[in-house]
């Protein structure tokens, strides 16, 4: 028989459309360790992009500021004269003046929308528009009017469906910002320790989650979460440094070409041989700008090679394997992803929906007893701090005097909202209260303890709120490690199952302690009293005149008893020693002579004692 699993006789779909293992993710996913490490990497990426936001975040330039009068024009332009050779003119000063305002100010809105109150990088993400909420979605959808069903869908697909592949984007939009026209160095600054963050942040979460991931969808558990933890922890340089080497890569050529760029400044050199002949270098350089940023498309997949291959891989094998598998099978890529975004859509809109229609049941059920005896104590008002985002909020206090609804606020350069179409900057979404006269009535009836249950509420509903967003990043970062396993198996015919595994030392236990046991005394040995028990004395060497004994002047001893014997734990047999008697006492002791064999000591008169 051969070796390896029993095949079943039917048609394993599996081995013949390998991208249906993408839906083995979904359980994966539903990992509550995983939830748990996304909701934490959210929370701290948000909460650095929002410090980051407060730093650099500036008030937008007015036209009148002395920077752009006339005075500091001509400071600027001293000693400075037109092409034609000709001064410049307070008209000219205006103009020039004015260029440089609406330069500053359109720079200054490309920061207002990402770092501005309501950025795109600045909203916490329990207030970031997402969407509708999927339960009053489907309300909308069966029991709505028409226009109510386009207006609930088109909000749904451009506000849902975009949180799936929210890691991505959120890792890549930094990037674009920092090419993009129009932006300045202190925003481009501000965008790279964004980009920074972000990488620290899921370096750590997204390396902890595609481990799990990884034994999980190979069948090599079981593994905790602190083994998961310490294998990220020990290889952390390796997964911070994946995503920064092509940054880095590109960040040296752009300073190259800014030099490059600083000599083409020189006329005729620059204008015919830097930017004329040397036009050539400039597009090598951009070439290798745009494979690296190409191949940034691959980012989920290194850390995913990392917590796959173990210490069999490193930085630069993370790397090189995440631009191999995009460019040597882009479409194979592009494939699984196209599978994992339209599956991963369809059970996100199912979480989502899970957990709404869990929080609102709960609510409803709890406050039945309060609409049939105290309608003043229904729970609504407890919720007032809930999530706005996912509409958790207009849900949890719908039919309520503490009801909202949201809609789209044109805001103004101060943030501010306002109604005059030529000071809008931008919009975001917010919500107000459905009716404000009754909201603020009711809110001041609070006492102090009805603030504190609410904020208590808001606290535990963040929480599962963040679990639930959570899922969304646990699908994307198990789905990357499963289309890892499948691009690896593409290009490297590696097996599936295939996944570093840890050797766990086995634990020391330390064996119990045992007092020595004495051994026996050796027959004939002369005890002397107040020595060690059983213990031959080590012969002594010849003197070089030995001395006899009868020379040897002595004092004899009064006869006293022996001491006795000190215990002794678990004793062995010892061979059976006649009584000592006092030896005599020896003002000078001298070497004595050599024996063949030991004696009893002898008196003055060479008579045996006894």
């Amino acid at each position: 028989m051969a070796d390896g699993h029993e095949q079943s006789a039917g048609f394993n779909y599996r081995a013949a459309l390998p991208w249906t293992n993408i839906f083995r993710c979904f359980q994966v996913a539903l990992d509550p360790r995983k939830l748990l490490v996304a909701a934490l990497g959210i929370f701290v990426m948000s909460l650095s992009w929002w410090l980051l936001s407060n730093i650099f975040y500036y008030k937008a330039p007015l036209p009148n500021d002395p920077d752009y009068s006339n005075n500091a024009m001509a400071q600027d332009l001293a000693g400075q004269t037109k092409a034609n050779g000709e001064n410049y003119s307070q008209d000219d000063y205006s103009r020039i003046g004015k260029e440089r305002f609406e330069r500053d100010y359109k720079q200054w809105q490309q920061l207002d929308a990402l770092a501005g109150p309501g950025g795109r990088l600045r909203t916490l993400p329990w207030y970031e528009y997402r969407g509708p909420n999927p339960f009053l979605l489907f309300t909308d959808l069966l029991g709505g009017s028409a226009a109510d069903r386009e207006h609930t869908s088109r909000e749904f697909v451009s506000g849902s469906v975009p949180v799936l592949v929210e890691p991505l984007v959120k890792l890549l939009l930094p990037v674009a910002k920092l090419l993009s026209p129009g932006v300045s160095l202190q925003t481009r600054f501000y965008l790279f320790l964004v980009l920074l963050s972000n990488v620290a942040v899921w370096a750590f979460c997204g390396g902890v989650i595609t481990r799990l991931a990884a034994v999980q969808l190979a069948n090599k558990g079981p593994i905790t979460l602190k083994q998961a933890v310490l294998f990220v922890a020990n290889r952390y340089v390796s997964y911070l440094g994946a995503p920064l080497v092509p940054l880095l890569i590109i960040a040296v050529v752009v300073l190259g070409l800014i030099g490059y760029g600083l000599l083409a400044l020189i006329p005729f050199i620059g204008d015919i041989v830097l930017l004329g002949f040397g036009l050539p270098a400039v597009i090598i350089g951009g070439a290798i700008m745009t494979v690296f940023l190409i191949g940034l498309v691959g980012y989920p997949m290194m850390y995913c090679t990392l917590s796959v291959e173990g210490d069999q891989s490193d930085t630069f094998d993370a790397l090189s394997r995440s631009l191999n598998y995009v460019y040597q099978a882009p479409w194979h890529y592009l494939w699984n992803w196209l599978v994992a975004v339209a599956y991963g859509a369809a059970v996100t809109l199912f979480v989502l929906f899970f957990a709404s229609v869990a929080v609102y049941v709960g609510k409803w059920a709890v406050g039945l007893t309060a609409s049939a005896v105290w309608q003043d104590r229904k729970p609504e008002y407890l919720f007032v701090y809930a999530p706005e985002s996912f509409g958790w909020k207009e849900l949890l206090t719908k039919d309520s005097p503490y009801a909202v609804q949201g809609r789209w606020v044109p805001l103004d350069q101060d943030g501010k909202e306002t109604a005059d179409p030529a000071k809008r900057v931008r919009e975001v979404y917010q919500y107000a209260p459905a009716n404000p006269e009754t909201y603020k009535a009711a809110k001041e009836e609070f006492w102090a303890y009805n603030r504190w249950g609410a904020g208590i509420v808001c606290f535990w509903l963040t929480l599962a709120f963040l679990m639930m967003l959570g899922f969304s990043y646990s699908f994307f970062w198990s789905s990357a490690t499963m289309i890892y396993f499948l691009m690896r198996k593409k290009v490297d015919e590696a097996e599936l199952e295939e996944v570093y595994e840890d050797e766990e030392p086995a634990p020391f236990v330390e064996a119990p302690k045992s007092a020595p046991a004495p051994g026996p005394a050796p027959a004939d040995v002369p005890v002397t009293l107040g020595g060690p028990l059983n213990k031959p004395a080590a012969p002594a060497p010849a003197p070089a005149n030995p001395v006899a004994p009868e020379t040897l002047p002595y004092n004899p001893p009064a006869v006293v008893s022996p001491p006795p014997a000190p215990k002794i734990e678990e004793p062995k047999p010892a061979p059976k020693i006649e009584e000592p008697k006092p030896a005599p006492k020896i003002e000078e002791a001298k070497p004595a002579p050599t024996i063949e064999e030991p004696k009893k000591p002898a008196t003055d008169d060479n008579t045996p004692l006894g």
